[in-house]
C-alpha cells in the first residue's frame, strides 16, 4: 500500500487512492491511516496540493474538539486531512 508513497525529508507524498473517509459529527473528512509508516511527516503532498501539520487530538474523546475545529477550517476555506497513528488523530491543513 505504501509503495505508492514517497518520503522526502518531512514530507510524505500520498496517492489519493489510499485515502479513506472519517465521519466527524455528521460530515466526512479525508482520512489516512499511517500506522505502518516509520515516521510522522510534518507535510503531506497529494497530486498538486500540500497539507501542513496543524495539531493533534486524542482519538478517544476527539468529539469534543475536532468537529468545531474542522468547521472553522472549512469556514476559512481550508481543507483538512485527518491522519490516524496510534492513539491520536493528526490534523493536516491546506491553505485556502
Amino acid at each position: 500500500m505504501w509503495r505508492a508513497m514517497q518520503q522526502t525529508e518531512a514530507m510524505l507524498e500520498i496517492d489519493p487512492s489510499t485515502l479513506g473517509t472519517l465521519e466527524v459529527d455528521g460530515f466526512w473528512v479525508p482520512y489516512l491511516d499511517l500506522y505502518d509508516v516509520d515516521f510522522l511527516p510534518t507535510r503531506l503532498k497529494m497530486v498538486n496540493d500540500e497539507y501542513a501539520f496543524k495539531n493533534s487530538v486524542p482519538r478517544s474523546g476527539h468529539g469534543a474538539i475536532l468537529p468545531q475545529e474542522l468547521r472553522e477550517l472549512r469556514a476559512e476555506g481550508k481543507r483538512a486531512i485527518i491522519v490516524e497513528r496510534e492513539d491520536r488523530y493528526y490534523v493536516f491543513v491546506s491553505p485556502p
